[in-house]
């Protein structure tokens, strides 16, 4: 029975590979990343979290600015409780050029983020960040 369900998910898998990859084809090309995004996201709740991250970084590397993608990517990978992953992603969004604005938004959903998830060292550690962030010229 394992067998069964493991060629069934494999199936399911190739179908939905297939899929996103008609749909690239049809779709307007300012759609793709709207469309890459919402597959990513279904692939971290239902499919493969591996794929679904494979995904958002080809779309973070390519819209580094993008901080909606940035914003989805650490959220799913805080839905699927992978902490370390969005520090990762934090440290990494924090340290890319973004408007005043932007940077402010991250910093607080960062630091938000810590002190819910972390620990007094990690909340320390995002507000010296911010601080840096401060007293860096931009």
């Amino acid at each position: 029975s394992s067998r069964v369900l493991w060629t069934l998910a494999v199936t399911q898998l190739k179908a939905a590979a297939d899929t996103m990859k008609r749909a690239l084809e049809v779709l307007p090309k300012r759609k793709h990343v709207k469309f890459l995004s919402k597959f990513a996201q279904f692939e971290y709740k239902f499919g493969s979290p591996e794929h679904g991250r494979a995904l958002f970084e080809g779309m973070v590397a390519n819209y580094p600015k993008r901080l909606d993608l940035w914003n989805i990517y650490i959220d799913m990978e805080i839905f699927n409780k992978s902490f370390q992953e969005a520090r990762r992603l934090f440290e990494r969004v924090v340290s890319t050029k973004q408007s005043l604005k932007k940077s402010k938004f991250l910093f607080k959903k960062f630091l938000d983020f810590e002190r819910r998830h972390g620990n007094e060292t990690t909340v320390e550690h995002v507000k010296e960040l911010a601080r840096q962030y401060i007293e860096s010229p931009h």
